[in-house]
């Protein structure tokens, strides 16, 4: 069965006890506690029990079966991962169950079952630092006492909701400025005065009066952008509305935004009493929670995740759930500011992220190059007999084999190890050996004995029935791993050395090391692709199309049609290929 979606709806947020891999988020806006079953494709079904007003974050390895019943009849439902439901009140069956609507296709991968599923726990932590300032007027034991407390249930609130858990970082005190006459001005003296301890967190409270009339809110941050939250002392008046209020701005730091939601903590009018109402839970909605744990899932990845280092994956999705947020309440400037920032184009030559990459041990990396290469070497020699592959099958083996091989010395050096180990491992004719820009990372890696093994043993690996793509494509990878900033380049110059070679220039093959060089990026930014690619490698899946693409083509024939390499009609084919390999969907 399948439900429709909802535009917008106003959501909760409570805890989970699953503890894995991807993201549902449900809540429960009815009046009274609900009892639905949640089963993973081939397990068995675990009861769960959602308490009215809460949502719950729940982590799972891909779509899951739902089965609720209602005024006497079961429903069963598919629910996509990353993506936020939600029951409703219902007069004729007393609740039904609604999906909140996302712009955009979800990723292709979140219909799959995820077969390395990423562990949550334990969650992330981020250190805060309270600090009063010299306004303050209470003792430090009283301040410090009732700074904890509503530290602890506003941490409490975001680590169930979220799985990132806000560590206190210690007290301290700061000297405001008497003539601020704004939060914003408040925050931007501390922001002078108080550095952050590492990746932390500061959070200033401000016992200084600010008319109500110039400056209504209740505190200021910079969302993402800032590691500084001013917070008004004294106000809103109780005790669970000033928690609400931390809640609020902690949770902007995370990548929050605002909620049209009347009982979210990201909601814009804080203070109006919801807190102090029977039934209120202090909570975020769900689109705000599924944005936090994909930011909870980033900082797992890289503890200083910007917008502009997203994994290719968390970028769209969080796309999607930003795109939702301004369509249910337009305006929100942090929204706005974060969907300019993710729609700015990111991409080089090769179609995928290019962002800074971990610093690598050569030595290391060599290391699980020889792995890579060895196990290669060894799945060729057994590759016999009626048995025997080859083809395109044989180069998904290949890559099947490195992989498992490489992720058996886990760290920074897998990925450039694997990417670096295929292209020698087949290559058959040491084009890398033998290359200037390569031969020094190269040299070593396998002895002249193994080499002319493991050449005679390799058969005949192909993408889309070629061997010189299959080549060409692993080529692109390894020069991509060695020399990132000139690896199209590389490529070219290789290319054009082939008009006056037997097998002339091929554009295909151009495109195909082109291919090469962005699998290589997507793999660096989202290190999870080298698990997928053990499980299926494909030529359609990595490799662009070819067709109308010329080959064979002799330095005669190449200056009659396309002049030189700095002639517009050249510069156009090759605009014409990297557009070919933006098309690769590698973020799946």
């Amino acid at each position: 069965m399948r439900f429709r979606f909802l535009a917008s709806v106003a959501l909760a947020l409570a805890a989970s006890s699953w503890g894995r891999a991807a993201v549902v988020v449900i809540g429960n806006y009815t009046d009274s506690e609900i009892t639905f079953r949640l089963a993973e494709p081939g397990g068995k079904a675990k009861p769960h029990k959602l308490h009215s007003n809460h949502v719950v974050p729940l982590f799972v390895t891909g779509p899951v079966d739902l089965s609720y019943t209602a005024n006497g009849k079961e429903t069963k439902l598919r629910l996509d991962t990353y993506n936020a439901y939600v029951f409703l009140p219902d007069d004729a069956t007393g609740f039904r169950f609604e999906g909140l609507e996302l712009p955009g296709d979800p990723l292709e991968r979140d219909t799959r079952i995820d077969p390395n599923p990423v562990p949550r726990d334990p969650p992330v932590k981020v250190p805060v630092t309270l600090l009063v300032d010299d306004a303050e007027q209470r003792t430090e034991k009283v301040w410090q006492a009732e700074l904890r407390k509503r530290f602890d249930e506003a941490a409490g609130v975001l680590e169930k909701g979220a799985g990132v858990k806000f560590v206190l970082d210690g007290f301290d005190t700061w000297k405001s400025d008497p003539d601020a006459k704004d939060t914003a001005e408040l925050l931007a003296g501390l922001e002078k005065v108080v550095k952050p301890k590492g990746g932390g967190l500061v959070v200033g409270y401000t016992s200084r009066r600010i008319d109500p009339m110039t400056d209504p809110s209740f505190g200021a941050g910079r969302g993402l952008s800032g590691r500084h939250i001013l917070v008004r002392e004294w106000a809103p008046k109780s005790d669970d509305e000033r928690t609400e209020v931390l809640i609020h701005f902690l949770a902007k730091a995370l990548g929050g935004v605002g909620s049209p939601d009347p009982g979210s903590a990201l909601r814009p009018q804080l203070g109006d009493g919801y807190a102090l109402r029977q039934g209120a839970v202090l909570r975020l909605d769900p689109l705000n929670a599924l944005l936090l744990n994909l930011w909870g899932e980033e900082r797992r990845r890289a503890a200083g995740v910007t917008l502009e280092t997203l994994s290719p994956a968390n970028r769209a999705r969080l796309m999607r759930v930003y795109q939702g947020l301004l369509k249910a309440a337009p305006g929100d400037p942090l929204v706005i500011e974060y969907i300019e920032t993710l729609e700015r184009p990111r991409k080089n030559e090769g179609g995928v992220s290019d962002r800074p990459r971990p610093a690598v041990d050569a030595g290391a990396r060599a290391g699980v190059a020889r792995a890579v290469i060895r196990a290669v070497r060894e799945r060729a020699r057994r590759n016999t007999g009626s048995d025997a592959l080859r083809g395109d099958a044989l180069t998904a083996e290949y890559v099947r084999v490195a992989v498992e091989a490489a992720l058996r010395s886990p760290g920074p050096e897998v990925v450039p190890g694997v990417l670096l180990g295929l292209g020698i491992a087949l290559d058959d004719v040491g084009v890398l050996l033998y290359d200037a820009v390569t031969s020094a990372a190269v040299r070593g890696l396998e002895t002249d004995a193994e080499r002319k093994a493991r050449a005679a043993a390799l058969g005949n690996p192909t993408l889309a029935g070629r061997r010189d793509l299959c080549r060409q494509f692993f080529l692109g990878c390894a020069v991509n791993a060695l020399v990132p900033g000139g690896a199209e380049g590389v490529a070219v110059g290789r290319a054009v050395r082939e008009l006056h070679s037997p097998a002339n220039l091929c554009l295909p093959a151009l495109a195909a090391e082109l291919a090469g060089g962005a699998f290589a990026q997507a793999a660096f930014a989202d290190a999870d692709l080298l698990h997928r690619v053990a499980k299926s490698f494909t030529a359609a899946d990595y490799l662009p199309l070819t067709a109308g693409l010329r080959d064979g083509l002799s330095a005669a024939k190449f200056e009659e049609l396309y002049g030189g390499t700095s002639d517009w009609r050249f510069l156009a084919v090759l605009a014409d290929i990297r557009a070919r390999v933006r098309e690769l969907k590698l973020d799946r």
